[in-house]
């Protein structure tokens, strides 16, 4: 047994068997099994780490059967970092059992050379309409073939260009405001290109030049969650380095996962390295989420234009209970639909996407999501907004299949971006 898994042996007794995660976890809502909830994820743990029983196959079923949506955590009376203790037990699966050869290119090999990466996306755009059909009404992708994916699993096509590729390293501003870093992360660079040029644009035309350093990597969060926490460290040493010397006042993150791992995880990661802790230790105060910066402006709100359409808003989980950010998305919103927007229903519900947990447990997410679905259908609203493009992707999936055409689903920038006057230049001094 390895001294990193054993450690975890006195996180795992603070369980006091309660029940409390029963009533907010989305997996256990679904599958009502006591093996699947965090308590009976965290009873399996310690019989683990007992050594009375082995790592099994049913054992490494059960640890994937979790979204990190902190839901239990935050609702933990004894305080149990549930999610700690599931993500400790995948790195141990893998240490004792390896990884499957899919997972194991995409993240040592692809993730962890930028290059590699680039090209296979780059590759993917050009050939995707030939693995991939249209959705329903023209939404998203559908696979052809089985590819380890669901085949019922709406993908969002592979942008054409790269947000990295449509902007220099340095987005400048008619305004002279100052200066800020974007992390664009994965999904906003090759997917959801659209939020992601939001993002630049507003930031320009609040006054701030964007600096996007061409080479930063994944924020590491899908290999970490999979139990590959070599990759997860080296990718966040890589981020760290190319940031370290950017000449910034802050790194502006747009995807809830991405500002997390940042923010928090980074730290976490590197701590026996004391010169990369201190990297991260440094940088991590300067992070900011793109609805925690610009609410936290002053002025920001000038020249804003209102867009009388019916609105809501999903708190992304790792945005809500990750970061603590629920006030500032609403204060953009309500700045630009007034009285046209209108809460959520169970808001801080998981929508049951969870990266890779949607593509290999596309039944239970889907079935998670559909309930997301139907408190969207309820408020009644035409544009549905979110502040993390997986949960955007997961929506997406979710409205298709329900057939809710009617309804937009963008990033909380993207309406923003439509919101401020196109000519506003920003010239507000910092």
């Amino acid at each position: 047994m390895s001294e990193a898994w054993d450690q975890w042996e006195k996180e795992a007794i603070k369980c006091t068997r309660c029940g409390s995660c029963q009533n907010v976890c989305p997996v256990f809502a679904e599958l009502i099994s006591e093996a699947t909830v965090a308590r009976g994820k965290v009873r399996l743990i310690r019989t683990v780490l007992k050594q009375d029983m082995e790592m099994t196959d049913s054992f490494a079923e059960l640890m994937s059967q979790c979204l990190m949506c902190k839901a239990c955590v935050a609702n933990c009376p004894s305080g149990v970092r549930v999610d700690k203790l599931v993500e400790a037990a995948r790195t141990e699966l893998v240490r004792r059992r390896g990884m499957h050869p899919l997972k194991k290119f995409i993240f040592r090999v692809a993730l962890k050379n930028r290059g590699i990466f680039h090209i296979g996306l780059r590759s993917g755009s050009l050939f995707q309409k030939l693995l991939f059909r249209p959705g329903p009404h023209g939404q998203g992708m559908l696979p052809r073939l089985p590819m380890g994916i669901d085949r019922r699993r709406m993908i969002k096509p592979i942008a054409p260009v790269p947000l990295r590729g449509q902007f220099p390293e340095r987005a400048e501003s008619k305004g002279s405001r100052g200066t800020v870093a974007f992390f664009t992360g994965c999904m906003m660079n090759y997917f959801y290109v659209d939020a992601g040029r939001a993002v630049v644009e507003v930031l320009n035309k609040l006054g701030y030049h964007v600096l996007i350093p061409a080479r930063q990597h994944c924020c590491g969060t899908p290999a970490r969650v999979n139990g590959d926490k070599d990759t997860a460290v080296a990718l966040a040493k890589a981020n760290l380095d190319v940031f370290a010397d950017v000449e910034a006042e802050a790194v502006i993150v747009a995807c809830a996962s991405c500002g997390l791992a940042w923010k928090e995880e980074f730290a976490e990661l590197l701590e026996d390295d004391a010169r990369y802790q201190a990297k991260a230790q440094k940088l991590m105060t300067k992070v900011k989420d793109f609805n925690e910066f610009v609410a936290g402006l002053d002025g920001w709100e000038q020249n804003i234009g209102q867009i009388a359409a019916r609105t809501t808003y999903h708190d992304p989980c790792h945005l809500a209970r990750g970061q603590k950010i629920r006030e500032q998305p609403r204060r953009i919103i309500r700045a630009i639909s007034g009285d046209y927007f209108a809460e959520l229903p169970g808001t801080e519900q998981c929508c049951g996407m969870a990266g890779s947990y949607s593509l290999y447990h596309y039944d239970t997410s889907k079935k998670i999501n559909d309930k997301k679905i139907a408190d969207i259908k309820a408020t009644g609203a035409e544009i549905m907004l979110t502040s993390c493009p997986a949960c955007l992707m997961q929506i997406e999936d979710g409205l298709q299949r329900n057939q809710l055409q009617g309804v937009q689903c963008m990033h909380v920038a993207e309406l923003l971006n439509k919101a401020l006057a196109a000519d506003n230049t920003r010239q507000t001094e910092g």
